[in-house]
């Protein structure tokens, strides 16, 4: 797979979620999720706290690298909240924060940086396809529990 390579704020973010959803393991999915203050503290873009970060004008270039780094494949929105969204990293994503889909982070100075691309439809059926399954079996984990027919 051929994919550019991930700027030092990309790499830092997908590390951290990848770092802080591991850490969660065991948990239910939505408690695992982790939402953009979470991950911009865990990757040490911010000190702010939760409502600081909210206002703050830093927070829209850590957005960016967070849209950027869903438009890879490599995270996705659990849930869109209030305040802040949730988000999980995918199956790609704990792949590239390993360093085994070669996405390493690109120079500073920029030298040898590729334009991020987007999706391939593929790309996107398979993201929606691997959603789908996760609500499934939430759906017949909690059909089990209520002692569906």
């Amino acid at each position: 797979m051929s994919v550019a390579p991930l700027s030092e704020l990309q790499q830092k973010t997908l590390e951290a979620l990848v770092e802080g959803y591991r850490a969660r393991e065991g948990m239910k999915d939505r408690i695992r999720a982790l939402n953009e203050w979470e991950i911009a503290r865990r990757s040490g873009f911010t000190e702010l706290s939760y409502a600081e970060f909210q206002e703050d004008p830093s927070r829209n270039q850590f957005l960016d690298s967070l849209m950027a780094l869903q438009r890879l494949g490599l995270i996705s929105v659990w849930e869109r909240g209030v305040k802040y969204d949730t988000f999980v990293p995918t199956e790609q994503g704990n792949l590239a924060a390993e360093g085994r889909l070669g996405m390493s982070a690109k120079p500073a100075s920029g030298a040898g940086a590729q334009t991020p691309s987007t999706p391939t439809t593929g790309d996107l059926d398979d993201q929606i396809i691997h959603r789908l399954d996760e609500i499934i079996r939430l759906l017949k984990s909690l059909d089990s529990k209520l002692g569906g027919p």
